[in-house]
């Protein structure tokens, strides 16, 4: 199936998106009202931007340490790498990616691979924080899943499973843990992994919510979706189920495919249908959001790698694209 027409959405971050490292690495939105949320993985933040004509502008920028307090990192400065945001029954959900990672060439020497693996305690986050009723800001600190490996942690967690388990000491683009997508569908969360991909199978975690929007980790349950090899990049609901952006497991300029997925409680390799395939190039879908514009459902897509034409000043162009009935 073609592509449907692409409309440029562009979002202005003002004096927040001067930081170099800023604008090509917004990558997670998820949608409240009339409000959008977003993050950059470089960064310690969320934005809430608000609409502005055709586009969106920043409304407040908050400080992911004074949200979730004693998060990993603070006096470093280091990225919490968040991949995935999502809202429902009234709060922002903000998923780090939980990775490892090895010094890129280009950073040391491109002709030499690093032999060291670096723990990033800082992209440990996966927690919740209520919002406002118009969604356009927090109205307290939120509640996370321990940062600490050890009981109750997310990485100790997932790595407890044996089809994981030879994955976790892996950096993210290696097919290590890479958690990229989070999704709440009716009293579940869903959590997306680009990697490990495992047998050419992508995996997605489910949990149950308890009361409060609390996670309930003895209520683990593993998915396994074939996106065709691919990993997963993000999650959003859709109609009934959930839209799946599948992805490379490592930095290559494709494929990338748009699938419907309806989850299922089964040990058994589940195949969703697919819905478009997205066009090649050196910008990469990163990010989805569900987003009603004019009557008509469609997307958000956000991308990383981004080309100097989707970057001007402070602003950041991302596409809406219609989805088909």
């Amino acid at each position: 199936m073609s592509l449907p027409a692409k409309r440029p959405l562009w979002f202005d971050y003002a004096e927040a998106g001067r930081k170099p490292k800023f604008l090509p690495n917004v990558s997670a939105v998820a949608a409240a009202g009339e409000y959008l949320w977003t993050a950059s993985d470089e960064m310690r933040t969320v934005e809430c931007l608000e609409p502005d004509g055709q586009g969106y502008r920043l409304h407040r920028q908050f400080r992911l340490d004074k949200l979730f307090p004693g998060l990993p990192g603070g006096q470093g400065e280091l990225e919490v790498d968040v991949e995935a945001l999502d809202v429902a029954h009234g709060r922002l959900w903000v998923c780090g990616s939980h990775s490892l990672t090895r010094r890129s060439r280009d950073k040391t020497d491109p002709h030499r691979v690093d032999p060291k693996i670096r723990e990033r305690p800082s992209r440990r986050l996966l927690g919740s924080v209520e919002l406002a009723d118009d969604g356009g800001t927090v109205t307290a600190p939120g509640n996370a899943m321990p940062y600490k490996k050890g009981v109750g942690s997310l990485r100790t967690l997932l790595g407890a499973d044996p089809h994981i388990a030879p994955f976790m000491d892996l950096p993210s683009k290696e097919n290590g843990l890479d958690i990229e997508g989070v999704v709440i569908l009716g009293r579940k969360i869903y959590l997306g992994m680009r990697g490990p991909v495992v047998d050419n199978i992508a995996l997605v975690a489910a949990m149950g919510l308890k009361p409060g929007s609390v996670i309930d980790p003895a209520s683990l349950f593993l998915h396994f979706v074939d996106l065709g090899g691919l990993g997963v990049r993000d999650l959003t609901r859709w109609r009934d189920g959930i839209l799946v952006l599948a992805g490379p497991v490592n930095g290559a300029d494709g494929p990338f495919k748009l699938l419907r997925w309806k989850p299922r409680r089964t040990a058994k390799i589940q195949t969703p249908d697919r819905v478009l395939d997205l066009p090649l190039g050196s910008d990469h879908p990163e990010g989805i959001c569900g987003l009603e514009r004019d009557g008509a459902d469609g997307l958000i897509i956000l991308y990383d790698t981004k080309s100097n034409r989707r970057i001007s000043g402070t602003r950041c162009r991302a596409d809406w694209i219609k989805l088909p009935a």
